[in-house]
């Protein structure tokens, strides 16, 4: 039994079907014409991977904004490293905020009760405070650059191996 259609899709002739024809007997349309459009779409579909650096870099500041800094890192592949970054940038997140809460509260104990409160406490919470915030901003920066490079590295990667480095 033949593979062939059974009519010729240009012109609707009928075909025999216990032939194998590559060619339609009345208008020459090539009956298989519509398999070779199949694998010329196949094969431009089928592309190397790519990771936007601009992209990269937009969803690292998007995600450090939010308190998530490392989203960029796990866009473009490195997911260990994005959680790492993510983590702890959660955690100088949590220090700043449990920091600025402690002030609050020793602020309001202080104007219940002065003599309650020893002022290096205050002083030194809020020294605490910056130095998290100095860490979370570096590591902020840190982490935009470096997910912009890494989407580099990737392309480069790609483009001279064709495969995908990590």
């Amino acid at each position: 039994m033949s593979a062939g259609p059974n009519f010729c899709s240009n012109c609707g002739e009928k075909l025999d079907v216990d032939e194998d024809i590559e060619v339609c007997p009345k208008c020459r349309t090539a009956l298989h014409e519509h398999s070779k459009h199949i694998d010329i779409a196949k094969s431009v579909t089928e592309q190397l991977p790519y990771k936007s650096p601009g992209t990269a870099a937009l969803i690292a500041f998007i995600g450090g904004i939010f308190g998530l800094p490392g989203i960029g890192h796990i866009y473009v592949g490195k997911v260990g490293k994005g959680i790492g970054i993510l983590i702890l940038g959660l955690i100088l997140y949590a220090l700043i905020v449990i920091t600025i809460v402690s002030v609050g509260f020793l602020a309001s104990i202080e104007q219940t009760d002065p003599a309650a409160v020893d002022d290096s406490s205050g002083v030194g919470a809020l020294g605490f405070m910056l130095l998290s915030s100095v860490a979370y901003l570096v590591l902020f920066i840190w982490q935009i650059f470096n997910a912009r490079k890494l989407a580099k590295k990737f392309n480069e990667a790609v483009r001279t191996t064709g495969k995908e480095p990590w």
